[in-house]
């Protein structure tokens, strides 16, 4: 069956997330959090503050578009065939992500014993074949075994596959139809994830291991099916409209009132003094305020196609699946490099933005890696492959 209709503001808005996860990954090689690699004078203040301010809503959006993306395409292809494409774009990077782009990581970490902050202080002193042989076991931290970064891959699966029994249901309207009717109600569906991270996140911190991470799931997951609602819902995602100064007033505000509560050594300014658990709520209900604003701003101002973002929409996945490798990398190679930490850190994440684009543009044009990186093939390839140039054309004329 054809493809769904593509949605530019859908597109731009997980275009610029992806963006993001460049400075947000080179910001950890400074942060005070253990790391995959680090800076060695580490940390610094101004990293924490960055990833905190990103990590905000940057997952939670993603996960929020997929399910909207998701309802989509279940309109136009079964369950079965969702479930198929899901596979190749999904599971099979994560296959060859782990051995090609994960493990080197995890290589560099292990000879690098004069990292500070390590997420995993163990040390190799043999050579290559003995890491290989070394990395089937399983799991990182302990061990060497890891997906890292690529955890988002098997995560979204997990969650499409019940969208894929959604598909026939009935969706919800009559309760769609009440938010629609005074869309201010549209913030109630926060208080649900305030109140799952109340319950689940103090005896499961986030681990991203799949099998014992169920906060995160009970957090992703809510947003997986709200966003599938809403993709269901037209009248409902066009609402949020109405609601979008109002969302980002109180976003703006909570996301304040959090950082001045935050204490200083996790990124904040530790100004005043919280209880943990009311601190928990302001962060989540931020959240939550952020998002609707992201959608509402997103479909009234990114409407229009950006020439620039709709170039890169299609190579968005493999861009992904390269950025942190070559982030760990940079900072390996660059580990005394010290003094300059703004400098520094603008340099690996402008150097790891345009290795990572050459990168998922040279694996767009072969059939093999496109398939190796979770792209399409045959003739959603050639068109892609025509967008993609002509629109680099047309801008590098400009110059």
């Amino acid at each position: 069956m054809s493809s769904p209709p593509r949605r530019n503001d859908v597109d731009t808005l997980r275009a610029l997330v992806v963006l993001l996860l460049v400075p947000f990954h080179t910001a950890r090689l400074f942060d005070a959090e253990v790391w995959h690699m680090k800076d060695l004078e580490a940390p610094y203040w101004a990293a924490d503050f960055l990833i905190r301010s990103l990590n905000i809503a940057q997952m939670s959006l993603l996960f929020l578009l997929a399910g909207m993306s998701a309802a989509w395409a279940l309109e136009r292809r079964s369950g079965t065939a969702f479930i198929r494409e899901r596979f190749a774009r999904l599971i099979i990077p994560l296959l060859i992500g782990i051995f090609v782009l994960v493990a080197p990581q995890v290589l560099l970490e292990r000879i690098t014993p004069e990292a500070p902050l390590r997420m995993s202080p163990i040390d190799h002193e043999g050579g290559l074949s003995t890491f290989v042989v070394s990395y089937f076991r399983c799991c990182y931290p302990e061990a060497n075994f890891s997906w890292h970064h690529l955890w988002f891959l098997p995560y979204l699966f997990a969650y499409c596959l019940p969208l894929a029994l959604l598909a026939k249901a009935a969706p919800a309207r009559p309760l769609a139809n009440w938010m629609v009717e005074d869309p201010r109600r549209l913030f109630l569906p926060g208080l649900a994830l305030i109140g799952l991270e109340a319950v689940l996140r103090p005896s499961f911190p986030s681990t991203h291991n799949l099998v014992w991470d169920w906060a995160n799931h009970a957090h992703y997951g809510f947003l997986v099916l709200f966003g599938f609602w809403l993709g269901r819902n037209p009248e409902l995602e066009a609402a949020i409209g109405s609601i979008r100064r109002t969302a980002l007033i109180l976003a703006t505000s909570l996301v304040a009132i959090w950082f001045v509560a935050l204490p200083v050594e996790v990124g904040g300014f530790g100004m005043i003094a919280l209880p943990h658990s009311i601190r928990h709520v302001i962060r989540f209900a931020a959240e939550w305020c952020l998002l609707l604003s992201l959608l509402a701003y997103g479909r009234s101002v990114l409407g229009r196609s950006v020439p620039v973002l709709r170039a890169f929409v299609p190579i968005a996945l493999p861009f992904y699946l390269f950025h942190q490798t070559i982030i760990v990398l940079l900072g390996w190679l660059w580990l005394d490099w010290s003094g300059a930490p703004l400098m520094k850190a603008t340099t690996i994440a402008s150097l790891a933005t345009v290795l990572s684009i050459l990168l998922a543009w040279a694996a767009a044009q072969f059939s093999v890696t496109r398939v190796a990186t979770g792209l399409p093939f045959r003739d959603r390839q050639r068109r892609d492959a025509r967008t993609t140039d002509a629109i680099c054309r047309r801008w590098l004329a400009r110059w």
